[in-house]
C-alpha cells in the first residue's frame, strides 16, 4: 500500500470518528429526523381560540346592536315619511337648478354625455352621473310625471342615507342614543331641511358623502380600510359639490384624533394620497380634453375655477345689513331659529370638547365663511344642517354626563347637566314647535307644483311640433321626452352660450315660443336677448298667479317694448 493510499485511510477513520461522536449514542447516523411530532403530540386548540363563523359572526353583531338598529329603523321611518309624503308638490319650482341637474343626469343616461348642452366645469358631474345611475337602474323616467319629480324621488334615497350618517357619527363620537336620535330628529325635521333636503341639489349629495366620509374617520376599529374609505367619501363628496371642500380641516382633525399614535403617520399618508389621487382624476379629465388651460374656442376648467371663486358678482357680507347675504341668514334664522341660531351660539362650546371638535369646527368654518364678500349659494345652509344638529347634540351630551368622577359634587353636576338640558328641550318645544308644526304640516298639505305641469300639459296639447322653444331648464327635460325636436333652447344659453347663439343667429326672430317661470328684472337684464324675446312676444296662457306663462313671439312685432314684458295673463 502506498503511502498516499494510506494517508487517504487514515483521513476516512478521523472523519467517521467525528461524525460517530457528534451523533447521541442511542440513534444511528443513518436514521431519519422527525420534523413533526406524532399525531397525538399535535396540540388540538379550543374552539374558543378559532374565530367564529361568518353566521355566529353576525348573529354576535346583530345581538351587540339590535336596540340602536330598531332606533334607527325607527327614526328613519318618521323622516322618510316627513319627507317623503308631498316631496313633489312642496315646495314649488323656485329656481331651474333642479331642472338642470336632473336634465344633465338625462343627457348622461341618454346621450352618454356630462351635460345637455356644452359642459363648461361649473360643478363636478359625479352628483348628477349618480343621480343617472338611480335613474337607470330604477328606470324613474318611465315612471315617474316630470323630471323634477325623478330628481326629487332620488333626494329621499339621499336624505334616508344622510340620517342613518348622523345617528351612527354621534354613536362614534360616543353620544348615547338619546342624544344620537335627537341630531337625527333635529337635522330630518327643521323646517329647513323639509325644504332644501327635498330639493335637488348637489349640495344633498355632497354632505351625504361628507358625512360617510366622518363617520368612517370615527371608526373604532383605527384600520387603514376606514381611513381609504373615509377618504374615497370625501372625494366623491367635492366631486358632487366643489364647495364641501372647505370642511376638509374638520375631516383631518376628527382622523387624527381617531388614529393610534404609532400608525397615525401611515394612515395619514395613505388617507392623503388615495384623495388626492381621486381628485386629481377631474383635472386630468379636462387636460385629456384640452380644456383645463384657458384658450380660444374652448370652455376650460381654470377659466371656470376663477369665474367662481373671483370674478362672480358677490353677494356681500353677512356684516352687511343690505347685503343679499344678510338677507339669506337672516331668513335661515326667520325659519329655523332653533336648529342655526342655538347651532351656531353653541359651536364655541363644542369646539372646546374633544369628541365635538370636529363637527363644531365644520360648522364654524361654514359661519366664517358668510363673512367674506363672495358669492353665497342659494342652497348653502344645506351643509350647515347637519353639522348644527350634532353640536346641539354633542354639548346636550356632555351635559348629561358631567365630570367622570364618582365623588359627590360631580353627582351634583352630572344632575344639574340633564336639568339643564331637560329644560332647554322643554323650552324649545314651547317657544320653536309652533314653527316646525307649521313648517311640517305647510310640508306636506300644500301644493306648490301645478302651475309648471298645467303649462307643460298646455304646451304638449296646443304648441305644435317641430316649434322652437324658449324654456326655463325645469321643463327642458319634460319637453324633450314629449317629442318636441329640435330641442328647446334653455333661456341661459341664448346668451351666454356661443354654440347656441351661432344657431339661432336671428335672436329673438328664431323662437316660436316662450314658457318661463317669473324672473326678475336683474335676472333678464342680464340676458338681453332673453329680454328682446320678452318684449316681442304676447301672453297667450298664464298659470298660477302668474307663476308660468306661455308667450307667443310676435314676428312682425316693431322695435317697441312690452310695456309688462314678465306679467299679464292670457286665456289658456
Amino acid at each position: 500500500m502506498s503511502a498516499t493510499t494510506r494517508q487517504r485511510h487514515a483521513r476516512s477513520r478521523r472523519s467517521r470518528a467525528v461524525r460517530a461522536q457528534a451523533w447521541p449514542a442511542t440513534v444511528a447516523p443513518a436514521t431519519p429526523v422527525l420534523l413533526r411530532p406524532a399525531p397525538e403530540q399535535v396540540p388540538i386548540p379550543s374552539r374558543a381560540a378559532l374565530p367564529p363563523p361568518k353566521r355566529h359572526r353576525l348573529r354576535q353583531w346583530l345581538r351587540a346592536h339590535w336596540l340602536s338598529l330598531l332606533i334607527v329603523a325607527g327614526l328613519l321611518l318618521v323622516v322618510g315619511l316627513v319627507h317623503a309624503i308631498g316631496y313633489d308638490r312642496f315646495p314649488g319650482r323656485a329656481t331651474d337648478d333642479e331642472g338642470t341637474y336632473v336634465s344633465q343626469a338625462w343627457a348622461v343616461q341618454h346621450w352618454r354625455s356630462l351635460a345637455h348642452y356644452t359642459y363648461w366645469y361649473d360643478h363636478p358631474p359625479v352628483g348628477w352621473i349618480t343621480m343617472a345611475a338611480y335613474n337607470w337602474v330604477t328606470r324613474a323616467f318611465e315612471r315617474l310625471p316630470t323630471s323634477v319629480t325623478v330628481g326629487r324621488e332620488f333626494m329621499i334615497w339621499v336624505k334616508l342615507v344622510s340620517a342613518a350618517m348622523v345617528y351612527l357619527l354621534g354613536r362614534r363620537l360616543d353620544f348615547n342614543r338619546f342624544t344620537a336620535s335627537g341630531a337625527v330628529l333635529l337635522f330630518g325635521l327643521s323646517p329647513l331641511a323639509v325644504s332644501f333636503q327635498r330639493m335637488v341639489y348637489l349640495d344633498n349629495l355632497a354632505v351625504m358623502w361628507t358625512l360617510a366620509a366622518l363617520a368612517l374617520a370615527a371608526s373604532r376599529r383605527k384600520s387603514l380600510a376606514a381611513a381609504v374609505g373615509s377618504a374615497t367619501c370625501f372625494a366623491l363628496a367635492v366631486l358632487s359639490k366643489e364647495t364641501i371642500a372647505v370642511l376638509f380641516p374638520a375631516l383631518l382633525l376628527l382622523l387624527w384624533r381617531n388614529t393610534s399614535p404609532r400608525t397615525r403617520r401611515y394612515t395619514i399618508a395613505l388617507f392623503l394620497t388615495v384623495l388626492g389621487a381621486l381628485l386629481f382624476t377631474y383635472p386630468l379629465y379636462a387636460l385629456l380634453k384640452n380644456e383645463l388651460f384657458e384658450g380660444p374656442n374652448h370652455v376650460s376648467l381654470i377659466w371656470t375655477i376663477k369665474w367662481q371663486l373671483f370674478d362672480r358678482a358677490p353677494s356681500g357680507s353677512l356684516l352687511d345689513p343690505g347685503s343679499d347675504t344678510h338677507a339669506v341668514a337672516r331668513s335661515w334664522l326667520e325659519t329655523d331659529p332653533l336648529l342655526i341660531g342655538a347651532g351656531v351660539l353653541l359651536a364655541p362650546i363644542g369646539l372646546l370638547i374633544g369628541r365635538t371638535r370636529a363637527v363644531a369646527l365644520a360648522l364654524a368654518i361654514q359661519v366664517v365663511m358668510l363673512f367674506r364678500n363672495g358669492y353665497l349659494p342659494f342652497p348653502y345652509v344645506i351643509g350647515m344642517l347637519p353639522f348644527a344638529a350634532l353640536t346641539l347634540a354633542g354639548v346636550a351630551d356632555q351635559l348629561c354626563k358631567g365630570p367622570a368622577a364618582m365623588d359627590w359634587p360631580s353627582t351634583v353636576a352630572r344632575r344639574g347637566g340633564q336639568l339643564i338640558v331637560v329644560g332647554a328641550v322643554a323650552a324649545s318645544v314651547i317657544a320653536v314647535g309652533p314653527a316646525w308644526e307649521r313648517g311640517i304640516r305647510q310640508a306636506l298639505t300644500e301644493d306648490h307644483s301645478k302651475p309648471p305641469q298645467e303649462a307643460l300639459a298646455y304646451v304638449a296639447k296646443y304648441v305644435p311640433r317641430g316649434s322652437i322653444l324658449l324654456v326655463d331648464n325645469n321643463l327642458w327635460t319634460d319637453l324633450v321626452r314629449h317629442g318636441f325636436n329640435p330641442n328647446p333652447v334653455w333661456f341661459y344659453k341664448l346668451d351666454l352660450d356661443p354654440a347656441v347663439r351661432a344657431k339661432y343667429q336671428n335672436g329673438w326672430r328664431d323662437i316660436d315660443y316662450i314658457l318661463l317661470s317669473e324672473y326678475t328684472a336683474t335676472t333678464l337684464k342680464d340676458l338681453p336677448m332673453v329680454m328682446e324675446a320678452v318684449q316681442h312676444s304676447e301672453v297667450v296662457a298664464s298659470f298660477g298667479d302668474g307663476d308660468m306663462t306661455v308667450r307667443r313671439i310676435i314676428k312682425n312685432a316693431p322695435d317697441q317694448l312690452d310695456p309688462d314684458p314678465a306679467g299679464g295673463r292670457g286665456r289658456p
